[in-house]
């Protein structure tokens, strides 16, 4: 995903736990939020896989801290729901990708095991 429309709404659903949350004013986030924020910015841009970036559940690598990890976790476990109401597009497109992610992501492990599998018996005809 292109990298500012990622962080788009990363951002909304940050604004939108903070609002559901900590009480906050349209438009604006609390401190730990607008940390938050801050934080997702900087890891975003120092992604190593730039705009072939999956989304995070679905990365292999996990380039947040722990503490941060669970932040945004809650953020996403609050805001994803509701955001099939507010922003439907965003909502079913993440879905897609995340189940065209998820596959892909089973078809090369199935290959990957069928060529172990096709080495260990090649490796038992040479014995």
């Amino acid at each position: 995903m292109e990298k500012q429309k990622d962080l788009e709404i990363v951002e909304l659903m940050i604004a939108m736990y903070c609002r559901g949350k900590h009480k906050s004013k349209k438009g604006e986030l609390c401190p730990e939020c607008a940390e938050l924020a801050e934080y997702v910015r900087q890891r975003r841009e120092r992604c190593p896989f730039g705009d072939d970036k999956p989304f995070c559940s679905n990365c292999k690598i996990h380039c947040y801290r722990p503490d941060m990890r669970q932040k945004i976790a809650a953020v996403m476990r609050y805001s994803g729901p509701r955001l099939t109401f507010t922003h439907p597009v965003i909502a079913f497109s993440h879905l897609a990708e995340t189940i065209k992610t998820r596959r892909a992501n089973a078809k090369q492990e199935r290959q990957k095991q069928k060529e172990k599998e096709m080495k260990d018996k090649e490796e038992k005809r040479n014995d």
